[in-house]
């Protein structure tokens, strides 16, 4: 760092310009971020370190951290963590990093198995950082959690906050619902991949560049993994079993479609996001 840096205030004022100067979009939160973690505290407790003096290892790391903001990584990849319902979940570019939208997909998962009597089964789909199975087992102990990801390394992260947290997830490593058996769970949820493969490239640099694009791309009308899952779901959903899955903010009406004509669902409702958008589709497995 620059010499005559005496406190965190200077070290955050130096940051901030280094980030702007890069062209980095939301520079100050994403330096408070760097600092929270360093600090070992929420975004609004650095405020009450401003006048202390970093040691030089937490200088150290700050710039480390800058120098991988420079380059547009995600600010939750640089410190290795992010807040998903009220918890910390480790997070680096082996999967997604949690988004509040899926957060309204846990609610209305927790919702359905609240009413749900004895030990309901549920399948997380793309389990990607395990942030979804991990939330609902805390939620409701007494489910059966399995959660699924094609891919070794986000299965590995998953197992990894699932430890953190305390919580028991079956984890398994395969194609959607494959080797689930029929008529054996209560509740499919998922954040499938669902970005149309042309539209991946036109993504945020800190989104197309950084995370993963096996579970970014979901084909080329972003509808390729969804058509399978939910036709695997409707394979091994009970009857009266519930279907929940996250969408893009534009295929409301592909989502209903794909679930009314061509499977045994009946919709349920559209989830809006914070922001007023359609984003989690929930549909019920009708009488077999």
């Amino acid at each position: 760092m620059p010499e005559g840096v005496r406190n965190w205030e200077a070290l955050l004022a130096q940051g901030r310009t280094r980030l702007e100067q890069a062209g980095i979009d939301e520079a100050p939160i994403k330096i408070r971020w760097v600092a929270a973690h360093l600090l070992g505290c929420g975004l609004l407790g650095v405020l009450r370190h401003l006048a202390e003096v970093p040691a030089p290892g937490a200088v150290h790391a700050f710039e480390a951290a800058l120098v991988r903001l420079e380059t547009d990584e995600p600010v939750q990849y640089v410190i290795g963590e992010t807040d998903f319902m009220g918890v910390r979940i480790h997070c680096d570019a082996r999967a997604l990093i949690p988004r509040p939208e899926t957060e309204v997909l846990v609610g209305c998962a927790e919702a359905f198995l609240r009413d749900r009597p004895g030990t309901p089964v549920v399948a997380d789909v793309c389990t990607g950082t395990g942030c979804i199975a991990c939330a609902l087992a805390q939620r409701i102990p007494r489910a059966r959690l399995l959660a699924t990801d094609l891919s070794p390394g986000a299965l590995a992260l998953a197992r990894q906050n699932a430890r953190a947290l305390g919580v028991s997830v079956e984890f398994i490593q395969t194609d959607l619902l494959d080797g689930i058996a029929e008529a054996s769970v209560d509740l499919v949820v998922s954040n499938p991949p669902y970005v149309a493969t042309a539209a991946c490239g036109r993504l945020p640099r800190t989104v197309r560049d950084f995370e993963p694009r096996l579970a970014l791309d979901g084909g080329s009308d972003g509808l390729r993994v969804i058509s399978r899952l939910v036709e695997e779901a409707a394979r091994v959903l009970t009857s009266g079993g519930r279907f929940m899955m996250e969408i893009g903010d534009d295929q409301a009406d592909a989502a209903l479609e794909i679930l009314c004509t061509t499977t045994p669902f009946k919709i349920q409702t559209l989830r809006s996001d914070f922001a007023g958008r359609a984003r989690v589709a929930t549909a019920e497995r009708t009488k077999r």
